[in-house]
């Protein structure tokens, strides 16, 4: 099997670097990657416009390009790693990424550039699942949370930090270059120190030959053409460009969900289904990756929101405009550390309820942002970052343990596949909805802000509709309720029950000395 040789070397390694918090450490490092490689083009675009003398809307496909292939190949990935093992994923896919990381940072050409970016988004869309899953084989029960709860902290931080790593690279000579020389430098030392220090980890009994790639193929064709139809509905909704790509978009989604519910089981019943039927029956799932889409819209979506207005309203440097949202970080941090040690003392189901509850306060200071108010940052925009990033803080935590806790690991790629595709989806719809509402060509700024006020309103009604949604749906579920399939088990003794709890530290650990 792929990187299986690695395991002979693996005894040499000093146990301090087999330790399951370095690879943690690696793990959310590797996360941390294309979190920055997203947000730091947020600050990018116009910079980008202006030097290669393009359109604002042609310059977002640098940002736009790695999402969609990242959304649209992540639940065939995590199925892949389901399959191969997520060690040889992370090692495999750490290369790759490094690679078109390089080439991003080495090409000048405007339209390469798009297209590197594109394949970069693929091998992050093998990452982020494997990350995940990773973690959930080599934690279990209250460290598992705290690896959550940490790694929440982690990812929300550096949403907020690649506005200021990519700020910052714009005010040295490498501009946007800059994050693809980080990023291939890091991933590619991640992968090499994961050759000699990760565990072997327990793969699906599925083969990669009998896994469904006609479904996968028509829910990947799906899916890229729904984004891209989002994308393209940031121009203009009216254009058949938007509507006809996004129609057919959804209705492959929904031709995939029969063809692998019906067609496939009926004609190729030994096909290894993309998207096992079991998933469906964890607990809480369905709401939970619905209001993903909720979720991801509003807080992407106000994040380009107040970066935008601070770059065209305020006229402020793209450094100046990521350093703004610092107070997001700072709140995020604090509120990561509190959450460690008070984590599982309150229902999961109220808690990640009121995250959403109190982020929506602060988008209502967003909603009254005006540069005409003095002092309109402090009163609206830092105070509104504080509730919306302390809210996030309470519902991210939350929401990645009670996917993660009451899913089997077998399938755990796939699991966090699925969150991950929804959560995109999320993205892509609030980049398209505020850039048709906002048209950043004008220059008026009365006009502008207005616009920004309209897009503001929503993301208010996501986190809103989100909050009401986990109030009529999600529901507090104990671990000894969950049965190896990840359904709820109401019927079996408590012992029973014990037995059944999805395998936490089930990896093959035996021949590694000093892992834990």
């Amino acid at each position: 099997m792929l990187f299986d040789f690695r395991y002979k070397f693996i005894e040499s390694t000093p146990n301090v670097l087999k330790s399951k918090w370095i690879i943690f450490v690696m793990v959310a490092i590797s996360t941390t990657l294309d979190l920055l490689n997203v947000t730091s083009l947020l600050v990018s675009t116009k910079f980008i416009a202006e030097k290669y003398n393009i359109s604002t809307p042609i310059a977002s496909w640098t940002l736009s390009a790695y999402a969609i292939t990242f959304s649209g190949f992540i639940a065939f990935q995590g199925r892949v790693g389901d399959i191969i093992g997520h060690d040889n994923q992370f090692i495999l896919n750490s290369f790759v990424f490094s690679i078109w990381s390089l080439l991003c940072g080495v090409v000048d050409k405007i339209y390469a550039y798009i297209v590197f970016r594109a394949f970069q988004g693929i091998a992050a869309a093998a990452l982020i699942p494997s990350n995940f899953a990773i973690i959930a084989s080599i934690f279990e029960n209250k460290q598992l949370n705290i690896a959550l709860t940490i790694l929440t902290g982690v990812l929300i931080t550096s949403t907020a930090l690649g506005l200021i790593v990519g700020g910052a690279f714009l005010r040295i000579n490498v501009h946007q270059h800059g994050i693809g020389y980080l990023t291939a430098a890091v991933s590619l030392s991640l992968g090499l120190m994961a050759v000699f220090n990760f565990p072997k980890l327990q793969k699906s009994k599925d083969r990669l030959k009998n896994l469904d790639y006609i479904g996968s193929l028509i829910l990947i064709s799906g899916l890229l053409l729904t984004v891209v139809g989002f994308t393209e509905a940031g121009e203009s909704w009216k254009t058949p460009k938007a509507y006809v790509v996004l129609i057919v978009g959804l209705l492959l989604i929904g031709f995939f969900f029969i063809f692998e519910n019906y067609i496939c089981l009926k004609y190729f019943p030994k096909t290894h289904l993309l998207v096992p039927s079991s998933i469906w029956k964890i607990p809480n799932y369905l709401p939970l990756v619905f209001n993903s889409i909720l979720n991801y819209s509003a807080y992407f979506g106000i994040m380009f929101i107040s970066t935008s207005y601070s770059l065209n309203i305020d006229e402020v440097s793209p450094l100046i405009a990521g350093v703004r949202y610092f107070p997001f970080v700072v709140t995020m941090v604090i509120g990561v550390l509190v959450l460690t040690q008070v984590y599982g003392k309150f229902s999961q189901k109220w808690t990640s309820t009121l995250g959403f509850f109190i982020a929506t306060l602060g988008l209502i200071l967003f909603t009254r942002m005006d540069y005409k108010i003095h002092n309109y940052y402090w009163k609206f925009s830092f105070t509104g970052q504080i509730l919306v990033s302390g809210g996030c803080c309470l519902y991210f935590v939350h929401y990645l343990n009670m996917i993660i806790e009451n899913a089997p690991i077998e399938v755990q790629g796939i699991v966090s596949g699925i969150a991950q595709t929804f959560a995109q989806f999320g993205v892509a719809l609030a980049f398209a909805v505020i850039t048709s509402i906002v048209s950043e060509d004008v220059t008026d700024k009365d006009y502008l802000s207005k616009r920004y006020q309209y897009g503001s309103y929503f993301c208010l009604a996501c986190f809103g509709a989100g909050t009401l949604l986990l109030t009529l749906f999600v529901h507090d579920v104990k671990p000894n309720q969950v049965k190896i399939d990840g359904s709820l088990d109401n019927s079996e003794s408590k012992d029973e029950k014990t037995e059944g709890i999805i395998g936490r530290g089930s990896v093959s650990l035996k021949d590694i000395d000093g892992l834990v």
